[in-house]
């Protein structure tokens, strides 16, 4: 975004207003502390209106939350101080533990509700008799910055999230398109670092959206229908990675064992590309889909006369079915448009549930463990000290690891905060000691500080400095003080400053030792959790428990981890990890059993071929590669898979309905061994019997 846009201008103008107006609401209302008006104001502002209120409202939530434990727990224990910090530590904990549980905004009123209480909690403790008043204050303060700044951003020029989030909808399925053309159409042996880009950019469209959907729902009824066409494509558009990478692993497959496509394939894919790149794929989508299926009934029938080997018809068959995978996933998206056109405006917008989304617990604890020992120690620092203003540093400790603890590795973007309170504190000192003592009125005060509180509205307003921004705007009106007659206090100031950073340096030295880890840390942790997914759901296969939904589960939860992994491969690689390390292979793994095993039991049954050593082997294989996830398939699940091919293969020869469940069958064998050629004793039959 351009520093000087028409967005970034009215959001700074309209935030700076919302701020004088908010603190000249809480001046007038007497309130305790009226700078946590204009301090609030710039946390809940945002650029777009719908996420402005939605954050306001995310916001009160937290702070009376926040503030009835506060209400509950100090009567009982202000009188120990160690009890008390230890109660609103364990409370900062909890709530972030909850938290962190949610991978949406909404997640923020439980994190909000942990530091609130520590906020009003501390700031009073030497005067136990006005909690009641601290706790109720602090609500006005919040209530009139979320009133100001929800009617300023919605009613003045407001600025609407839809196109925004059809926008990103849009770029999702077009990034899909993109990467399907140069598949087809460039060279597959070797991955370009576009097409990991396209993948990443895919992998992180999904919590985008999500983002978007949950804000963009303070729109009112004129955004509803939008949300529940977004909701119905996000479904469909979560498996396109998958898709891709399975096409993209034929191709490169063919490629690599120069295998040509019939001019039949070949046709149909000229016509497939002709679809994608037309204005509107589904125009005519159902003449491509039975171009393809045409082509793989004339590959089927090669194979059953012994005009094409095995391999090489199931390589051009699993192509094809992906292809039509595409197709489906496009119609849906299309598709989807027209299906919600079709609901009347008095049905209510169902739930976007998809799974149960991925939640590492391990780590949501340890996050929460980080951020009580960091306020614990705060406390203990104020209390064994005996400063008054030390009671800031356990404050700012349960911000700095609440706000951060979402991160992999939280320390570079905890110095930033550290940076810019460092400069948030010059700034103030700058004022207190030579701009404020000048003024005299809120008029004149309004003068004083409106062309910074500007220039920093322009600053949040441009993404690559937002974090930045934010932080100094945020902190400069608490250090100044702003009290009801205009003087604030240079040696407050100071000792406000000191604590602070004492704060923020022991939450950052806490979790260097306690919290701080790699992405591929963490990748790994759902690397692991997925292997764990695909061991449940073969053993479910195995006990004939499996069903379609339990398929569909497995999937979109385990596209949910891909999703997690993909950037975290990005940034931080896993060296030396089978089978891609990504989850991607694991995810077909666990399909195709299904529909090999699941599908064609009866069939498989009645030409008495057995899959319990094979189901039996592959069970075995995950089992040791949790322990070692470097560990590569062994030699015995290949020589299962090929004595399995082999007998399924002689019979399908004679029996053509045996050849969807070889096509699962090889597919699972080429996940597993995708440099394994077809197994040589077929290969030698099959050489006798046609030219390769």
């Amino acid at each position: 975004m351009k520093w000087l846009s028409k967005n970034a201008l009215l959001f700074a103008i309209k935030t700076c207003v919302a701020a004088f107006l908010a603190l000249y609401i809480a001046l007038k209302l007497n309130l305790d502390k009226p700078a946590w008006s204009m301090v609030s104001v710039y946390v809940i502002s945002q650029l777009y209106s719908a996420s402005t209120l939605s954050k306001a409202v995310f916001r009160f939530f937290g702070t009376v939350l926040g503030g009835i434990f506060t209400f509950l727990i100090y009567p009982v224990t202000v009188t120990h101080p160690v009890l008390f910090c230890l109660c609103i530590s364990l409370w900062v904990a909890f709530c972030l533990y909850l938290s962190l549980h949610d991978r949406t905004p909404k997640s923020y009123v439980f994190m909000l509700a942990g530091y609130s209480a520590a906020i009003m909690g501390f700031a009073d403790v030497t005067t136990p008799l006005s909690i009641t008043y601290t706790v109720i204050s602090r609500i006005e303060e919040i209530t009139v910055a979320i009133i100001c700044s929800s009617l300023i951003h919605m009613l003045v020029f407001p600025v609407r999230m839809r196109n925004l989030l059809e926008n990103s909808v849009s770029n999702w399925f077009e990034s899909a398109k993109k990467l399907m053309n140069e598949l087809l159409t460039f060279d597959t042996k070797t991955p370009s670092p576009e097409r990991e880009h396209i993948l990443v950019q895919m992998a992180n469209y999904p919590v985008t959206v999500e983002v978007l959907i949950t804000h963009c729902v303070y729109e009112g009824d004129s955004a509803r229908k939008l949300i529940r066409l977004v909701s119905a494509q996000y479904q469909h558009l979560s498996y396109l990675i998958p898709t891709l990478t399975a096409i993209e692993k034929r191709l490169s497959l063919l490629a690599e064992q120069g295998i040509t496509f019939p001019d039949f394939v070949a046709e149909s894919f000229s016509h497939f590309l002709v679809w994608l790149n037309s204005p509107e794929q589904s125009g005519n989508a159902q003449g491509i889909q039975q171009d393809i299926q045409l082509s793989q009934e004339r590959i089927k029938a090669l194979y059953a006369r012994n005009e094409m080997n095995a391999e090489e018809g199931l390589l051009l068959m699993g192509l094809m079915e992906r292809l039509l995978n595409f197709i489906r996933i496009t119609e849906s998206f299309f598709g989807a448009r027209e299906r919600v056109s079709q609901l009347g405006p008095e049905k209510k917008r169902g739930k976007v549930k998809l799974i149960k989304k991925h939640a590492d617990k391990g780590l949501i604890l340890l996050s929460a463990f980080t951020a009580f020992t960091a306020t614990m120690m705060g406390c203990l620092f104020w209390i064994g000290t005996g400063w008054k203003d030390g009671a800031t540093a356990p404050m700012i400790a349960a911000v700095v690891c609440s706000f951060f603890a979402a991160l992999d590795s939280p320390i570079a973007s905890m110095k930033i905060f550290l940076k810019g309170v460092v400069i948030a504190i010059i700034i103030s000192v700058l004022y207190v000691g030579l701009l404020i003592p000048l003024t005299t009125t809120f008029e004149s005060l309004i003068i004083c500080l409106a062309p910074g509180l500007l220039a920093l509205g322009l600053i949040i307003a441009n993404p690559s400095t937002n974090f930045i921004g934010l932080i100094i705007s945020t902190q400069i009106p608490g250090f100044i003080g702003m009290t009801h007659d205009l003087k604030p206090d240079l040696l407050s100031i100071i000792n406000a400053s000191i604590s602070t950073i004492v704060g923020i340096v022991l939450a950052v030295v806490v979790t260097a030792i306690i919290r701080n880890k790699r992405p591929s840390w963490t990748a790994r942790r759902v690397l692991r959790r997925g292997i764990k997914e695909l061991l449940q759901f073969t053993d479910e296969i195995k006990i004939n428990a499996s069903s379609l939904l339990s398929r569909q589960q497995y999937v979109a939860s385990m596209v949910d981890k891909i999703n997690i992994i993909l950037p975290r491969n990005k940034v931080d690689p896993m060296p030396d990890v089978a089978l891609g390390g990504n989850l991607i292979t694991e995810i077909w793994l666990g399909v195709n059993c299904y529909d090999f095993y699941a599908r064609h039991e009866q069939v498989l049954r009645q030409h008495q071929l057995e899959t319990d050593a094979l189901m039996s082997e592959i069970n075995q294989y995950f089992k040791k590669r949790l322990k070692d996830l470097r560990r590569e398939p062994p030699q015995s699940l290949l020589d299962t898979l090929d004595d399995l091919l082999i007998r399924t293969e002689a019979i399908c020869r004679t029996d053509i309905t045996l050849f969807p469940p070889l096509f699962y069958l090889f597919n699972l064998r080429m996940t597993l061994y995708p440099t394994q050629r077809w197994p040589e004793r077929l290969l030698a039959r099959e050489g006798s019997a046609l030219p390769v």
